[in-house]
């Protein structure tokens, strides 16, 4: 039987293309790599004549690739970031420690959501190791599909998914996420339901202009036919958020639930109840398709699953 073209391909082949799609000419790849520039060229057309197509376009202003050689840098970065973590895998269990789980989550949600189960998990698990990421949902979702985490847990984007992230992401939804508005508590009781246009004698404590928080609140101001509202304070941190709000009946902090409910749960802070509801992507475990959980991750797959209950129990009750 014959060997598929693709199985001639090397590694430093794949380094060459990453290299190439990040902007590098030939030579300066020639100098990281520590070999001559023949040789690069010579490696670039050995990875064309096993691909069957060229892949770089040659000039002389430097080297670009073809529409064929661009799609094929998302797959060869994702081979190298495996590769990576398979040697770390095997240093891992040649050390006697399990499998490094690499999650990615905004904060709060990792507060929220995830703080619990984690914990749970490395006290039942001695020899397991978790590494978080905090970023927002792009962010996260393009570490994901370079193969740089294992899984994601928050807000999906708000961007519908692409066909080929379909074909690529297996995409497990825990609870639907809404947009929150707390305050401080006071002894004068907050009425059951309110509206945004109630909401506008309150100072607003905003989080940054291009958060998802902010996008969806703007949106649904101008649905309800309401001025946008101004920050009285504006900051990037969501525990600032909540510790504004506590100190000042005046003011209103709009954040995503799982934020809102987390800071109910102390002393000082109440949850407003908006109609109608302000939806927000809802909240999902994400992780490739070809990527199959450990039975370590499946164990906090569980837990995470258990938390989330909680989450919907306790805003139930509210």
């Amino acid at each position: 039987m014959p060997v598929p073209p693709l199985h001639h391909l090397r590694f430093k082949q794949l380094e060459l293309l990453c290299g190439v799609a990040e902007g590098n000419s030939f030579r300066m790849l020639a100098e990281k790599m520590s070999l001559t520039q023949p040789a690069i060229s010579k490696m670039a057309r050995e990875m064309e004549a096993a691909i069957q197509a060229p892949l770089f376009v040659r000039n002389r202003e430097g080297v670009t690739l073809t529409p064929m050689g661009r799609s094929l840098v998302q797959q060869a970065r994702m081979i190298l970031t495996q590769l990576e973590r398979m040697s770390s895998n095997v240093e891992q269990y040649r050390g006697g420690k399990e499998h490094v789980l690499r999650l990615g989550s905004p904060s709060y949600t990792a507060v929220a959501l995830l703080a619990a189960p984690i914990a749970q998990l490395v006290a039942t698990h001695s020899a397991a190791r978790v590494e978080m990421v905090d970023a927002v949902a792009d962010t996260l979702f393009a570490q994901l599909k370079n193969g740089e985490l294992d899984f994601v847990v928050g807000s999906l984007p708000v961007r519908p998914m692409s066909d080929e992230d379909a074909a690529l992401l297996h995409t497990e939804i825990l609870y639907p996420d809404q947009l929150s508005f707390i305050t401080q508590s006071s002894r004068k009781p907050l009425p059951g339901l309110m509206t945004l246009k109630d909401l506008q004698e309150y100072s607003w404590v905003l989080p940054a202009r291009d958060s998802l928080v902010r996008h969806a609140l703007r949106s649904a101001m101008r649905d309800a036919g309401l001025p946008i509202p101004r920050a009285a304070i504006e900051v990037g941190s969501i525990p600032t958020i909540g510790a504004l709000v506590g100190q000042q009946p005046r003011l209103l902090g709009v954040v995503r639930a799982d934020a809102a409910h987390y800071f109910s749960r102390g002393a000082g802070i109440s949850m407003i109840n908006i109609h109608p509801r302000i939806a927000l992507p809802p909240v999902a475990i994400v992780r490739l398709k070809d990527n199959e959980p450990t039975d370590l991750t499946r164990a906090l797959f569980e837990l995470i699953r258990a938390q989330s209950r909680t989450l919907l129990s306790h805003a139930a009750k509210k």
